[in-house]
């Protein structure tokens, strides 16, 4: 583990994981139709989907870890990808396309196994991922103390996210309807990836 590291990967998930995308936008429209519980059950289907892809990525990037020049260029290209992403929110219209209709919602059980899929199948999750942990993974693959250190924020943003979005959604929906208001979050989040992907190239 780095410790200079760490701070910057808890603001770069921040970014990447609280921006109103496809999944906090079914957690609020799903929390405003339906209450929390089934938004708690998709959530902790994305929360164990989220322990399999820390474990995997890192234990990946342990293997290129016996060359480190390939590592190095994981660490480049997870650089870019996180500058991508920060293009993307920058130049993103300043509106949000909700759900629209009265859609049932599903068991408590299909909606975990929704959550659980949805997150384990998503190249996004897997690429953000990869652009995040090349460093921690320089000395191999970390122990069970330090995979709980990467994944625990992961885990923590991704159902605190979720259920932020399903309790204060009524409110959140008034916001994020605003253009103004919209843009600025979605820039902010773009400049705290930026400078965390700088902070990563640098290293």
């Amino acid at each position: 583990m780095i410790p200079q590291t760490y701070p910057a990967y808890l603001l770069a998930l921040a970014a990447g994981m609280l921006t109103p995308g496809p999944a906090m936008l079914q957690a609020m429209t799903l929390g405003l139709r339906h209450g929390s519980r089934p938004v708690a059950a998709a959530a902790l289907g994305n929360v164990c989907a989220t322990v399999i892809q820390v474990t995997a990525v890192l234990f990946g990037l342990s293997l290129l870890a016996r060359e480190p020049l390939l590592l190095r260029l994981a660490g480049y290209a997870g650089a870019a990808y996180l500058l991508w992403l920060g293009l993307r929110l920058w130049r993103a219209p300043a509106r949000l396309a909700l759900p629209d209709g009265e859609a049932p919602a599903a068991s408590l059980t299909g909606l975990f196994g929704q959550g659980l899929l949805v997150a384990a199948a998503n190249p996004k999750a897997w690429g953000f991922l990869s652009a995040m942990l090349p460093r921690f993974a320089a000395d191999g693959m970390p122990d069970a103390a330090g995979v709980a250190l990467l994944a625990g924020p992961v885990c923590l943003l991704g159902f605190g996210g979720m259920m932020a979005y399903a309790v204060f959604g009524a409110c959140l929906s008034r916001l994020l309807t605003s253009p103004v208001a919209l843009r600025r979050v979605f820039r902010g989040m773009a400049l705290a990836l930026w400078a965390c992907a700088a902070f990563f190239a640098a290293g």
